[in-house]
């Protein structure tokens, strides 16, 4: 990378807080920055600039430094993006478009989201949305069955899941809380 010489001129003109400083240092700062982030867990592109950039580092260093990480595979937002994704499947089922939500304000391009998503379907959505039924009927035992249904639904709903899926989920969940 040549050298350039960043004059104060230049910095102020930029609203940056560095004075006199080399852009091979301030690379090298940027560098370390970014390091630690990563040191930290798996981030986005999205959220690591976002890092870089409240810390005032000028915004065509911290794009630089990104795109070079990504070519050596030390940040990569499909990888990421996908093993989110499974832990969320595992940990705290949520429905496809809450995920993609997600993912979106985490910084994940809309391609790295729609390969983190691909595996779920409808149906794996459905067998999802009826295991959290099924353990969350348990919860719901000692209410009336209109309310109980009603209350579940509502739960099904606010972790995003479709009408139908909810209410096919509550079917089951009830059909096997009774027996």
């Amino acid at each position: 990378m040549p050298f350039i010489e960043v004059t104060p001129e230049i910095l102020a003109e930029k609203g940056v807080k560095y004075s006199l400083q080399s852009v091979d240092a301030l690379e090298e700062e940027i560098r370390q920055s970014l390091l630690k982030i990563l040191s930290r867990g798996a981030k986005s592109s999205g959220q690591i600039r976002t890092a870089l950039l409240a810390k005032e580092y000028p915004v065509e260093l911290v794009d630089q430094l990104i795109e070079r990480f990504k070519e050596v595979n030390l940040i990569d937002d499909f990888l990421v993006a996908k093993d989110w994704v499974q832990s969320q499947q595992t940990r705290k089922p949520k429905a496809k478009s809450v995920m993609a939500r997600t993912l979106r304000e985490k910084g994940f391009s809309s391609d790295a989201i729609e390969v983190a998503l691909a595996d779920i379907d409808q149906d794996s959505e459905l067998e999802a949305c009826k295991k959290l039924a099924e353990s969350r009927v348990r919860q719901l035992m000692k209410l009336e069955p209109d309310v109980r249904s009603r209350r579940l639904a509502g739960f099904l709903t606010r972790k995003g899941y479709s009408s139908s899926v909810v209410w096919a989920s509550v079917k089951h969940a009830l059909d096997q809380g009774s027996n």
